[in-house]
Order: structure tokens, then C-alpha cells, then sequence
């Protein structure tokens, strides 16, 4: 988790909510009217140009600006107590919380996807892979029901996501699913580590299996490239968003 990170993102709201209210007390916002919408489209702009100006990650910008005037839309179509919206925050926490720290949001694989990666694996030798940022699990389950030759390790930082894939692991010996960091994994255990990503971490994504990633081992990347270093092959998928799996041999 990256603290500097949440530091900016919470203090984003603080300083925007703030200013709002100060000005408001300050009958500065006589000009733009003082209706709901208005003054939460108005913390929304500011706190779009704070993330950008401590330039947090382009896509979690967008997150800060939206917040509170989806908020406002939301209360004012919806008279709910005050632990609902605290429930809905609780809610979204436990399934984002990859998110602001570890620059990656919830990508689900498609099964077209799966199906590919499945085509990379041995179908006799033994082998491992990991899944860093599994989700739900499902492709995971799918693959260790598919390969017994094969172990499978799943990481997740999203607790609801995270307990979600540990059930569906439940009673497979070939599969394990781990809460936590992925960049506390060790790559230098698995034959292949596979990611579905964001482009902010690829870089460091890179450097770390350049570390630890044993020769001849596969990284394999949904989607998302590692600026300067051409995959040594790619796969364009047949599906809906032309999926495209970028590899790499160490």
C-alpha cells in the first residue's frame, strides 16, 4: 500500500470540501448559486485539479472528481440514513482496495482469455503459475480443474474479491489464493506469472521479474505493454475488446 498515495487522495476531498464550505460561508458563490449540485460539482472540480496537480494516476483523477458529485446525485434521488452511504463506502473499499495503492483496478479475464493462457501451459510436465491480482478466482479454478499437472497461485489485495476466489479454491489441491501484496510474491517460484494490470506499475512489474524470474519462465501481461521492451510474442484474441496477451521468455 502505498501511503503517500492515500495521503493525497484523502487530503484531495478534505482541501476540496473545505474550500467549498469556506467559500460558502464567505457568500462567495453567489454567482454560481448555493443548490446541491452546484456546490458538488464545484468540490468535484477542485478536487480533480488538486489529483492533477500532485498528479496521482490519470484514471484515479477522474475517480477524485466524480466522487462526490455521484454522491450528491445519488442522496438526492435516494433518502437514505447516514450508515447506508458509510456501508456503500465499506463496500467499495472492500472490493477496490487495490486500487489507489497498488495503481490497479478490478480487470476481470474473460474466458477467451483463460483459453489462450491455457494453450502457454505444458500439458504433461509439472508447472506453476501465478495469477497476480486474481479477482474472483474463476479463471484460476478453471485452469487448476483443467491442468492437475499444474500449480496455481492466486493474490489479491481486494478482501471481498480475495475471499471470494479463497471459497472457489476450497477442496483443490493445485490452487491456493493469498490475500495480499503482490508485490510481495516471489516470481522466482513459478514457470509462468501472468497480469491483468493498469499501465502504471508495468515498469516496476518488469524490474521485478527481471529480478527474480528464472530463465526461460514466461510473463505474460494482458493488454498492457512495458514501455521499451518489445514482448518477444503477442496473441490478439478473438473476443469482444480484441484482448491482446503480451509474453515475454526470461
Amino acid at each position: 500500500m502505498d501511503a503517500a498515495l492515500w495521503i493525497k487522495v484523502v487530503l484531495a476531498q478534505f482541501v476540496a470540501a473545505g474550500s467549498v464550505a469556506l467559500a460558502l460561508k464567505a457568500g462567495l458563490l453567489t454567482g454560481i448559486g448555493t443548490t446541491t449540485p452546484a456546490l458538488a460539482g464545484l468540490d468535484g472540480l477542485l478536487a480533480l485539479g488538486l489529483s492533477w496537480a500532485w498528479r496521482l494516476p490519470v484514471w484515479w483523477r477522474w475517480i477524485q472528481g466524480g466522487f462526490v458529485p455521484a454522491l450528491a446525485a445519488a442522496a438526492a434521488g435516494l433518502h437514505a440514513p447516514p450508515w447506508v452511504w458509510l456501508a456503500g463506502f465499506a463496500l467499495l473499499w472492500l472490493v477496490f482496495r487495490g486500487a489507489p495503492g497498488g495503481r490497479v483496478p478490478l480487470y476481470l479475464s474473460n474466458s477467451t482469455t483463460w483459453d489462450a493462457l491455457a494453450g502457454l501451459l505444458p500439458k504433461k510436465r509439472a508447472f506453476a503459475l501465478v495469477d497476480l491480482g486474481c479477482g474472483l478466482g474463476g479463471g484460476l479454478a478453471r485452469l487448476a480443474r483443467r491442468f492437475p499437472n499444474g500449480v496455481f497461485q492466486g493474490v489479491e489485495s481486494a478482501p471481498l474479491p480475495c475471499l471470494w476466489a479463497w471459497l472457489r479454491a476450497r477442496g483443490r489441491a493445485n490452487l491456493r489464493i493469498r490475500w495480499g501484496d503482490l508485490w510481495s510474491e516471489d516470481l522466482g517460484r513459478y514457470d509462468v506469472v501472468y497480469a491483468f494490470l493498469s499501465p502504471e506499475p508495468m515498469p516496476e512489474l518488469w524490474l521485478k521479474a527481471r529480478r527474480e524470474m528464472r530463465t526461460g519462465s514466461l510473463l505474460v501481461s494482458n493488454s498492457f505493454e512495458v514501455p521499451g521492451w518489445v514482448p518477444d510474442h503477442v496473441l490478439t484474441l478473438d473476443d469482444g475488446r480484441r484482448t491482446r496477451l503480451l509474453i515475454w521468455r526470461m
